[in-house]
């Protein structure tokens, strides 16, 4: 499998970067196309008609590439694109508005779609928009179909509005969905994570799917301003940096990014927390970051022919960027490394889909990573 790396701070340099790649008798059949939310991604899309390849794009919280040639590289506010030829008969793409707030049945035709499109797939799946309902819709899809990853479109944490595009389409609302055939792509899916709950555990006295209400009977915004001493106008960037940390009935820990705060005081988090959960903040443990996501991808990798990929996804939080600032790039350097200096690309994300690990496919805090290799 062939690859062209483009990193721009334009739509017109985009553009022409595309076409000189193709003039030089590279023929992509798939792209995927990240970039900032300060572009004008209905122009991009306009640009992007003329094209015949699948184009699976996002909006994000920053950009990320790398290979051999271009070295590693972590962007803000630019335009990154790689063009692959991957086998086109392994590939389709579907997007969809969500439209009336049916989240789980929207992932149930997802989860029938992807199955009727390969005997043997695995779904990537980027969403958009801040009210859509991710573990509904995950949860939907999992009725139908179990090997899911992807992620959250984001906004350069401006927490605004967020979108999912192809050549042919936008959605600020909706979803974008590849099925891929694993009988003809091998596929290795990782997750490394990194936070830690500390403090008492409060009790969540009273939410709705993704919204909590009460934590303790006191309004849920509380547990956060109160414990690291912030205000309201410090949210929701605090809630993504130090989740919650979720015990359920059941023992299992997930951790829940705040994504917005209601004028009620209740949060909005991006996956369910179900009432009479327990709940910590959580806190990342430094540097071990890396640590975590690196052993995560070496110990999937030991285990998994796809040791030497063609190419690697990558969905890392959001908050990873912001725990390592400056040095966020080491942690993708780490990655890279350890993967033999695959090819890859990816974008900070507001969540992360996984159906590896756990009974929940709806992850925050988490570092995704997806090995894809041609069988040859």
């Amino acid at each position: 499998m062939r690859h062209s790396l483009i990193n721009t701070y334009s739509i017109e340099a985009l553009i022409s970067e595309i076409d000189e790649t193709i003039k030089n008798s590279f023929m992509p059949t798939l792209a995927f196309i990240y970039l900032s939310i300060d572009y004008d991604i209905e122009e991009l899309v306009m640009e992007l008609s003329k094209y015949q390849f699948i184009i699976v794009g996002s909006s994000t919280a920053g950009e990320i590439y790398a290979d051999s040639r271009v070295g590693v590289h972590t962007k803000e506010k630019s335009l990154v694109c790689m063009l692959t030829d991957m086998d086109a008969s392994a590939l389709s793409i579907k997007l969809k508005k969500n439209r009336n707030n049916e989240f789980f049945k929207l992932g149930k035709k997802i989860g029938k779609w992807v199955n009727k499109s390969f005997d043997n797939a695995s779904l990537m799946t980027i969403t958009a928009g801040l009210d859509f309902d991710n573990e509904s819709y995950l949860n939907g899809i999992q009725e139908k179909h179990k090997d899911i990853f992807g992620g959250l479109a984001a906004d350069d944490r401006k927490f605004k509005g967020t979108y999912v595009f192809s050549q042919k389409k936008i959605v600020k609302d909706g979803l974008l969905a590849l099925a891929i055939d694993k009988d003809k792509i091998d596929i290795c899916l990782s997750q490394g994570f990194g936070w830690s709950g500390i403090g008492v555990q409060r009790v969540v006295t009273k939410s709705v799917k993704n919204t909590v209400y009460t934590i303790d009977d006191k309004p849920a915004i509380e547990f956060y301003t109160e414990y690291l001493n912030i205000t309201v106008d410090d949210m929701p960037c605090m809630g993504i940096d130090f989740p919650m940390e979720v015990i359920s009935h059941n023992g299992e820990v997930v951790s829940r990014a705040v994504i917005d705060i209601n004028k009620d005081g209740s949060l909005v988090c991006a996956g369910h927390v179900k009432e009479g959960s327990r709940v910590k903040i959580s806190i990342p443990i430094g540097l071990k970051v890396i640590d975590n996501v690196v052993e995560s991808i070496a110990k999937k990798s030991e285990n998994n022919h796809s040791n030497s990929p063609d190419l690697t996804l990558l969905f890392p939080c959001t908050a990873h960027k912001e725990l390592l600032g400056t040095l966020g790039v080491n942690e993708i350097e780490a990655v890279f490394n350890t993967l033999n200096q695959t090819p890859l690309i990816g974008f900070y994300t507001y969540g992360e889909f996984s159906s590896f690990c756990t009974s929940s496919a709806f992850h925050n805090e988490t570092f995704v990573t997806i090995q894809m290799r041609e069988k040859r």
